[in-house]
């Protein structure tokens, strides 16, 4: 890909096998794709899609810590540091390990997985899309639909073939029925469309939610018709990149914490919230590292 060529600084002991797996979890994605050690994802800069490209192909060699990121086309110097900003997003840099495995009881969970960071969406409305998408239905289909709504409403950006994601304004747009049509549930595209809504006015901020705290954040986006604490949790957690969230609910989570602690069964929401509070205030890197314990051998 033609364009501008920039790099970002990683950190010692930067894991970049687990944020790949993560932004190519959808293979058959539409607006993300994940070759190699190459991300390519379109975003939107400077009042259009652009396809941006990140590699990691150098990141785990200690003495070049570091990923490349290309972009079409010229970039303004406030451009760039939204890119930057974005790719930072992508890459988990808002993680803080080393916290978390300073702490008294998180060698437990940590295993061969030092160093592990939760990458986040590449801004936080994609979280809440996928999000609301997600709720009470498996990861494929979840994907499917989230899919289906690209298709229907994201530009193709170039040669990639790729989709940009559409704005909530556009989702706002749309009649529900749409969505109903592409196998939506009737509440699942009335939540979608409804929340959009309200983004798209302005009358849920979610930069000003990355900066309050996990009270505050869930509070306000449990007042919203259609979000619950699972809902609004994992827009905390992948979105807005809060460092304290547990998604209490999430069957993963609890199928973790059962291997875990060994329990004869699964713990139901009460005994998760116990479980998870000895993690805290990393309660984010703890469900990440249970999330990727079920790959673990049992």
């Amino acid at each position: 890909m033609s364009g501008v060529e920039f790099t970002l600084a990683l950190p010692p002991g930067y894991r970049a096998g687990p944020i790949l797996a993560y932004h190519g979890r959808d293979a058959l994605s539409v607006s993300e794709r994940v070759t190699g050690a190459t991300i390519a994802k379109p975003v939107w800069l400077e009042g259009g899609p652009r396809l941006v490209e990140v590699d990691l192909g150098q990141a785990e060699d200690s003495s070049l810590s570091r990923a490349r990121y290309r972009i079409e086309g010229p970039v303004s110097e406030a451009g760039r540091q939204t890119l930057e900003r974005i790719v930072a997003r992508m890459l988990g840099l808002k993680s803080d390990p080393l916290a978390f495995e300073a702490m008294s009881g998180a060698a437990r969970l940590i295993g061969g997985r030092s160093g592990l960071r939760i990458p986040l969406t590449a801004n936080s409305w994609e979280a809440v899309c996928w999000a609301v998408i997600g709720q009470q239905i498996n990861l494929s289909f979840a994907a499917a639909l989230r899919r289906a709504l690209i298709e229907h409403l994201g530009p193709v950006v170039g040669a990639s073939g790729l989709r940009a994601h559409p704005g909530p304004a556009e989702v706002a747009a749309l009649d529900p029925a749409v969505l109903t049509a592409m196998r939506f549930s009737r509440s699942k595209a009335s939540y979608l469309v409804g929340m959009a809504g309200l983004i798209a006015a302005g009358d849920l901020l979610l930069d000003h939610l990355a900066t309050a705290s996990p009270v505050e954040a869930e509070a306000a986006l449990c007042a919203i018709r259609g979000v619950g604490p699972w809902t609004a949790r994992y827009i905390m957690l992948r979105g807005l990149g809060l460092p304290d969230v547990a998604p209490i609910g999430d069957s993963g989570l609890a199928t973790a914490l059962q291997r875990l602690l060994a329990l004869p069964d699964r713990p139901d929401a009460k005994q998760q919230e116990i479980a998870m509070r000895p993690f805290a205030p990393h309660r984010s890197l703890a469900t990440a590292h249970l999330w990727a314990s079920l790959a673990d051998p049992a």
